[in-house]
């Protein structure tokens, strides 16, 4: 560490948040900031930054936030945020609260590279080898990070990552003997796991993951708890095309509900209820149910929240099933785009998904050229992105690749059509203006 950050206190600094706050950086982020500068001049930006691990956590979160911020060092970035044991240390101290961690990830995967892929393969190769005695303290602690890393992951997008995790959780929650603890995280993990593999499509382990969940509901009194079920198993259904039990288990769901529930609990039921109407072609009483979805996320959540734009992709993707509305639902799907790509980067599975429906609506919208030409832009995107960071959403890719093919051939006839339209024009001599004026005058006389 250089000599100078010992005077670092002598030589303030202040950047726009510190400006807008009115308030003098600490010694803490002074000498952060000096020490960077001092990386990046001696050329140490390619190696690890070994001394990070001995960092107390709110130090290292600082440290690691100022590294954000400079283009040059985010290889380095990426590298530290991908260390399972860095990242954990992080994760749990920030709790609900985290910005900070997701702005680093955002600037981590500006290299075209999403940190949180490699991050989760390298905690599950952790935790595999981890040799943690049955009902100790750290085996409870391995569990709770378990849950909460793998219910995170599953909200920022990356489910087949989660899956493997919420695995290795409900493996470490079988060692721990059954108690109110186990129980509840049991269940927990259980609902978690059902929503993944319902998305992977993964039927046979749902399946079974489903009827464990309905068997534990039996025990279970609390109509939060229940409703929390319900959901998860109405939604599973549905993704499974079974939209009689969905509806079934979604009817469960909402007369669990009261004033006082979850308010995201109450979000994702109403958005499920929505999408039904709207596979039963009850157009107006889904735009109801989830026009009231949308308000309680966004009134509780805010405009820049991933619950508020899963609110809005659902509306968006439900605005496709009626020829009438893709205007509409194109309008809906940018905002859900924007802020998903302002919390998380370009790099995400969300961007993939949506650029998908994007080009679906355009193709089917047809204008004109400058609608299949930007559906032709967004499926590739889509493609490119799906085969790069979830190559095993087989499914996903096979339908855009679909919908790319139908794209290209409507793109080549317009692209034909155009052509012969310009055949005309490409037939003119170019005139001097004098040669102009000339005709106009002489067909104006004529």
């Amino acid at each position: 560490m250089p000599s100078n950050l010992l005077n670092a206190s002598k030589r303030p600094r202040y950047n726009g948040i510190d400006r807008l706050t009115n308030k003098v950086p600490s010694l803490y982020q002074q000498s952060i900031k000096i020490l960077f500068k001092h990386v990046i001049c001696v050329g140490q930006r390619n190696k690890r930054i070994s001394k990070l691990q001995n960092l107390p956590v709110t130090v290292l979160i600082m440290v690691l936030e100022e590294m954000s911020s400079y283009p040059s060092l985010r290889r380095s970035l990426h590298r530290e945020l991908s260390d399972p044991k860095l990242f954990m240390r992080v994760f749990m101290h920030l709790g609900a609260d985290r910005s900070v961690l997701e702005k680093c990830l955002r600037k981590a995967s500006f290299l075209g590279k999403p940190v949180l892929p490699d991050m989760a393969n390298s905690w599950c190769k952790m935790m595999n080898a981890d040799k943690t005695a049955k009902n100790s303290s750290q085996l409870m602690n391995n569990i709770s990070a378990a849950t909460k890393l793998g219910t995170y992951l599953q909200e920022v997008g990356w489910w087949n990552h989660s899956k493997k995790v919420l695995d290795i959780a409900l493996l470490l929650i079988s060692q721990v003997t059954e108690t109110q603890l186990y129980s509840s995280l049991n269940i927990e993990c259980m609902c978690k796991l059902l929503r993944a593999e319902g998305i992977l499509r993964v039927t046979e382990n749902a399946d079974e993951t489903c009827d464990a969940l309905l068997k534990l509901a039996e025990c279970i009194e609390d109509d939060g708890v229940l409703a929390q079920i319900f959901l998860e198993v109405a939604s599973y259904h549905e993704k499974a095309e079974r939209l009689t039990e969905s509806q079934t288990w979604t009817t469960k769901a909402l007369e669990l509900l009261v004033e006082t529930s979850s308010i995201e609990t109450v979000v994702e039921i109403l958005l499920l209820k929505g999408r039904i109407l709207y596979r039963n072609r009850r157009y107006e009483d889904g735009n109801l149910v989830i026009g009231q979805a949308i308000h309680r996320a966004r009134s509780t959540f805010g405009f820049h929240d991933r619950r508020y734009a899963n609110a809005l992709f659902t509306y968006g993707a439900c605005l496709m099933m009626t020829a009438s509305n893709y205007s509409t639902a194109i309008s809906v799907l940018l905002e859900p785009l924007d802020i998903f790509s302002k919390l998380y980067g370009n790099v995400t599975p969300q961007v993939a998904v949506i650029h998908f429906y994007l080009a679906y609506g355009l193709y089917y919208r047809d204008i004109g050229l400058f609608d299949v030409a930007s559906a032709y832009d967004s499926i590739q995107r889509a493609i490119l992105l799906a085969e790069q960071i979830m190559p095993e959403r087989r499914q996903f890719i096979d339908l855009c690749g679909e919908v790319r093919a139908a794209i290209l051939t409507e793109l080549n006839e317009c692209l034909g059509e155009e052509s012969g339209n310009r055949a005309g024009l490409e037939d003119f001599q170019i005139l001097t203006v004098a040669e102009i004026k000339q005709k106009c005058t002489r067909r104006c006389l004529e």
